[in-house]
């Protein structure tokens, strides 16, 4: 018998997987899956169409990441541009490039484990 807490996140499901046809501008405003839907989908998930939400929920992940590594490149070229530079200058421009390094590095993470739920999908659907 299935669960009343598992049919409400399969049609949660069912309609955030709708939003790939939206712009890339619409998918950054829309909410994403929660962590515990996203966790329960992951232990549940059997179906392609499973498969490709989660890729979906992950690909929008990685581009909010590039997104914020974007704003980071372009603080610290605002940074590198400035004639009076603060006291707290170098910390500044520490943070802005670790930021930067680690919205990359979680934008890569994400694209990966979507690319990973796609091949999933593929296969199943064959």
């Amino acid at each position: 018998m299935i669960s009343k807490r598992f049919k409400c996140v399969v049609a949660v499901l069912l309609v955030t997987g709708t939003t790939c046809m939206c712009s890339s501008q619409e998918l950054s405003t829309k909410a994403s899956l929660k962590r515990a839907d996203v966790n329960l989908l992951r232990r549940s998930a059997k179906t392609p169409e499973d498969f490709a939400t989660l890729a979906l929920h992950f690909d929008q992940r990685a581009m909010l990441f590039g997104q914020k590594a974007a704003e980071e490149d372009a603080e610290l070229k605002r940074l590198s541009g400035l004639t009076f530079r603060a006291k707290n200058y170098p910390i500044m421009v520490d943070r802005a490039q670790r930021s930067g390094d680690y919205d990359r590095a979680e934008e890569k993470k994400c694209s990966e484990t979507a690319a990973d739920y796609r091949q999933r999908a593929a296969s199943l659907h064959d």
